[in-house]
């Protein structure tokens, strides 16, 4: 896994494996925030998400607050299948998959979470537009599955 420092986030891209330190990622924390762009991160493996709950609950008893943005498809999948993961963090982005049935095209469009907040919470997918041909697009996958990690548990 890469990290790469910008102004207000870090943003994170690659594997989250045993390799991947996160734990040194609460040092890089700024007045008690740690945003963290996700959008990067094409892999999770069992020690990953080990580690991911780990610097969760670090990052809790630091009163360390962890904004996620930009969060993969990958990591929604975690956050939906293992409560632990979702910590005490907040999601303001992720990407879910939508298809175009005019001319095909599927593609992980970005949702804004907080201007969505809504439509999720009545499990509703945000309208999208195909970027190809403009035709309106479908959630691509079950709401009551894939938004079911932006509720608490």
């Amino acid at each position: 896994m890469t990290v790469d420092a910008r102004p207000g986030e870090l943003v994170l891209a690659g594997a989250i494996d045993e390799t991947a330190a996160l734990m040194t990622l609460l040092s890089r924390a700024q007045g008690g925030r740690l945003a963290l762009d996700l959008g990067g991160i094409t892999f999770i493996n069992s020690l990953g998400v080990r580690d991911w709950i780990r610097m969760q609950s670090a990052a809790t008893q630091q009163g360390v607050k962890l904004e996620l943005r930009r969060v993969a498809e990958v990591i929604v999948h975690q956050l939906n299948m293992i409560i632990a993961t979702r910590g005490n963090a907040k999601v303001t982005s992720f990407f879910a998959p939508y298809a175009c049935d005019a001319c095909g095209r599927e593609e992980s469009l970005l949702v804004d979470a907080i201007a969505s907040a809504p439509q999720l919470t009545a499990l509703q997918p945000p309208p999208m537009t195909c970027p190809e041909c403009g035709a309106p697009m479908a959630f691509n996958d079950f709401p009551e599955r894939y938004f079911s990690f932006l509720t608490q548990a």
